[in-house]
């Protein structure tokens, strides 16, 4: 029965060297980590709380709502149309003459149908017109003697004639002029032109006197006085 005994607990001693030589060489111990799988889901699962720090920062904190920025939508002046001036029409002397807006014409007093003068400034020229009846001169010298007329107002001017040529007023044949003011030193300072025409049916002739520093700006505006003239 000794003997027995001595040979278990032989036996017990070498096992439990057996286990201790084990644990020496790094062996772990199974309960100490869950197995991996199981770890893994552990932590994946895990939803992080937040600390009571970052809870006051979301309350004391919150994200402001943005406000759009109205639109400024300017207001529009109204446009400012001014209302044109009529046409000036000249019709009470027996003839017809159409003026463009801004005209304003000066009629000497005593006119008539019969003879009478009328002055105006015409775009940039100077216009005279006049008419006597045609008993008592021809078309060449109502131009001869309103040039004359002309030299004997401006005194310190030297008239030269540079042109003469006929014209057409309303079917009816006439004359017409041109000439240069010159001054004293020999410069040019303006020109002009005269035209002369009759209106046969009513008996009536009819002198016109264009002035101006620009010949063209002369010429432009005795084609449009003629084209606007009628006898009536």
């Amino acid at each position: 029965m000794i003997e027995l005994n001595i040979g278990k607990c032989v036996a017990f001693i070498g096992l439990s060297a057996v286990l201790l030589g084990l644990i020496a060489c790094g062996a772990e111990d199974p309960r100490a980590l869950p197995d991996s799988r199981t770890a893994d889901n552990v932590i994946k699962s895990e939803t992080p709380v937040p600390s009571e720090k970052d809870a006051s920062k979301a309350t004391l904190f919150p994200t402001p709502t943005q406000i759009p920025t109205p639109t400024h939508t300017p207001t529009i002046a109204p446009t400012f149309t001014p209302t044109p001036e009529p046409e000036k029409v000249v019709d009470e002397y027996g003839f017809t003459l159409r003026l463009d807006r801004g005209a304003y014409v000066n009629a000497l007093p005593g006119n008539t149908n019969n003879s009478g003068i009328i002055h105006f400034e015409y775009g940039g020229a100077n216009v005279v017109l006049s008419w006597v009846p045609s008993s008592e001169t021809t078309v060449k010298g109502l131009i001869s003697g309103t040039f004359d007329q002309l030299e004997k107002a401006q005194p310190d001017l030297k008239l030269d004639t540079v042109s003469e040529s006929d014209l057409t007023v309303v079917l009816e044949k006439g004359l017409i002029i041109g000439f240069k003011s010159v001054d004293g030193s020999n410069e040019v300072v303006g020109g002009g032109l005269i035209g002369a025409w009759s209106c046969s049916d009513k008996g009536i002739s009819y002198t016109i006197v264009v002035t101006g520093s620009d010949a063209n700006v002369v010429q432009l505006r005795l084609n449009r006085l003629l084209d606007n003239f009628v006898c009536t």
